[in-house]
């Protein structure tokens, strides 16, 4: 499932960001241009880092940013920047990030599958390596198609 979501248009990489806010910026506007969300899910997705703190850096230097599911998204959707340099999360003892995810679901069940399959690509250390090193939207894509044939 996971590689029908997060397809080349969903992907970006080298993003400069200043600050994690920029991060949630560049890689929600990325699922706005897809047409997968309205902008306010975007700025729902700063609220919830806000309102409770960097939980969502799931593995080593990679960000899961989301946000409450609301009429703002029109389907389960993903997507991924690489950083050009490392985030820092400055407000939140330092914590850093090379890359990130926007997520968004409809409501509380149709995304489950979606996330497990973030989970499996969040285990596979060569993709892990590619999107912490700032990789090839095509080697990413094709990584993507890997883990998720296996």
């Amino acid at each position: 499932m996971i590689d029908k979501l997060l397809t080349g248009n969903r992907i970006a990489n080298n993003v400069e960001c200043d600050n994690w806010r920029e991060a949630v910026r560049v890689s929600g506007n990325l699922l706005v241009y897809a047409g997968d969300v309205d902008e306010p899910f975007v700025d729902s997705m700063i609220e919830v880092v806000e309102e409770f703190g960097p939980y969502m850096i799931l593995a080593p230097e990679v960000a899961f940013f989301h946000g409450r599911p609301s009429e703002s998204v029109h389907r389960v959707c993903i997507s991924l920047i690489t950083l050009s340099k490392p985030v820092v999360f400055k407000e939140y003892k330092g914590e850093t990030i090379k890359c990130a995810f926007a997520f968004g679901a409809v409501d509380q069940k149709s995304h489950i599958q979606a996330l497990k399959d973030v989970a499996i690509l969040l285990q596979d250390e060569k993709f892990l390596t590619l999107i912490r090193e700032n990789g090839d939207k095509e080697k990413i894509l094709e990584a993507i198609k890997r883990v998720c044939e296996n």
